[in-house]
C-alpha cells in the first residue's frame, strides 16, 4: 500500500509540473526587449521587461511572462503607442491634409499646398512626425508673379498711381491699354495676371485707323481712294431710280464708316 500510494503522489506531481519557455520572449515592433535573452529555455514565471523603440511612449510597464510554455502579456495590458508630435503649423495662404495615418503622431505625414494664385517657394511641401517631432520647416507661399508688360507702340498702360516700366504685377492684377490718336487696338482691350504666373493674353498692338473704300450698290462713289484714314470723307452718288439711305457721304471711324454708305430705292416716281 506504502508504494501504491508513492507511486500516485509521484503521477500527480508529473501532471501538475508547469513548462519552461523554450524560446526567448517574442520580438515586438514598438518595444524592445531589456537584459540578455541567450538561453535554452527559461523557467516557468520568468519575466520579461520591454522598453519603447524610438517615436513611441508607453504609460506602465510592458512585461511578458512565462506562462506554463508560452509568453504571455500580462495584466494591465500596457503597449507602447506612437508618440505624438502636436499640430504640424498652418501655413499661410495654403492648406495641408494629412496623407499617411489619422492623427498627429509618430509616423504620420501632412502635406501642403497653396491657394489659387499662390506658388510654394519652400522646396519640400511636407511635413514628417518623426521621434524627435516634425522635420522640415512649415512651408511658405508667395503670390504668383506675372512678368512687367511694355506699352505698344503708339500706345500706352492705363494704370492707378505710379506705374513702372519694369515692375511685376501679382495674380489678379489686370493692366488695360489704349492707343494714341489716328490709332486703334488689335487684341484685347486689357489682360490680367492669371494663378499661374502668366498673363492671360498677349499685349495688344495699336494700328492705324483705316477704311477700305466700300462697294456702293446701285451708286458710285467720288474721287474714290484705295484707303482711307481716320476722319476722311468720302462722296457717293446713287444710280437713278435711288437714294442714299442718311446722306450722300460718310466718315472713317475706329469702327467703320459712319453712317454706313449705300443706296435704297427711290420711294418718288422716276
Amino acid at each position: 500500500m506504502i508504494l501504491l500510494g508513492y507511486t500516485v503522489l509521484l503521477l500527480l506531481w508529473t501532471c501538475t509540473a508547469q513548462k519552461d519557455c523554450e524560446t526567448p520572449p517574442p520580438r515586438r515592433t514598438k518595444e524592445t526587449l531589456t537584459g540578455t535573452w541567450d538561453k535554452a529555455s527559461y523557467p516557468h514565471g520568468t519575466s520579461a521587461t520591454y522598453n519603447c523603440r524610438p517615436g513611441y511612449i508607453k504609460l506602465g510597464r510592458v512585461i511578458f511572462e512565462c506562462n506554463n510554455g508560452v509568453w504571455k502579456h500580462i495584466f494591465p495590458y500596457v503597449e507602447c503607442k506612437n508618440k505624438p508630435c502636436g499640430h504640424p503649423g498652418d501655413i499661410q495662404f495654403g492648406s495641408f491634409e494629412i496623407t499617411t495615418g489619422t492623427e498627429f503622431v509618430f509616423g504620420s505625414r501632412v502635406e501642403y499646398r497653396c491657394d489659387e494664385g499662390y506658388r510654394m517657394l519652400s522646396q519640400r511641401n511636407f511635413r514628417e512626425c518623426q521621434a524627435d517631432g516634425w522635420n522640415n520647416e512649415v512651408p511658405h507661399c508667395e503670390v504668383s508673379k506675372c512678368l512687367p508688360v511694355k506699352a505698344p507702340e503708339n500706345g500706352k498702360i492705363l494704370a492707378t498711381g505710379v506705374y513702372e516700366a519694369d515692375q511685376d504685377f501679382s495674380f489678379g492684377q489686370v493692366v488695360q491699354f489704349q492707343c494714341d490718336k489716328d490709332y486703334k487696338l488689335s487684341g484685347p482691350k486689357e489682360i490680367h495676371c492669371s494663378a499661374d504666373g502668366n498673363w492671360n493674353a498677349d499685349v495688344p498692338t495699336c494700328i492705324v485707323i483705316t477704311c477700305m473704300t466700300p462697294t456702293i450698290k446701285n451708286g458710285n462713289l467720288v474721287a474714290p481712294k484705295r484707303v482711307y484714314r481716320e476722319n476722311e470723307r468720302l462722296q457717293f452718288t446713287c444710280n437713278a431710280g435711288f437714294t442714299f439711305s442718311e446722306r450722300p457721304d460718310a466718315d472713317c471711324t475706329e469702327n467703320g464708316w459712319n453712317p454706313m454708305p449705300f443706296c435704297k430705292a427711290s420711294l418718288e416716281p422716276g
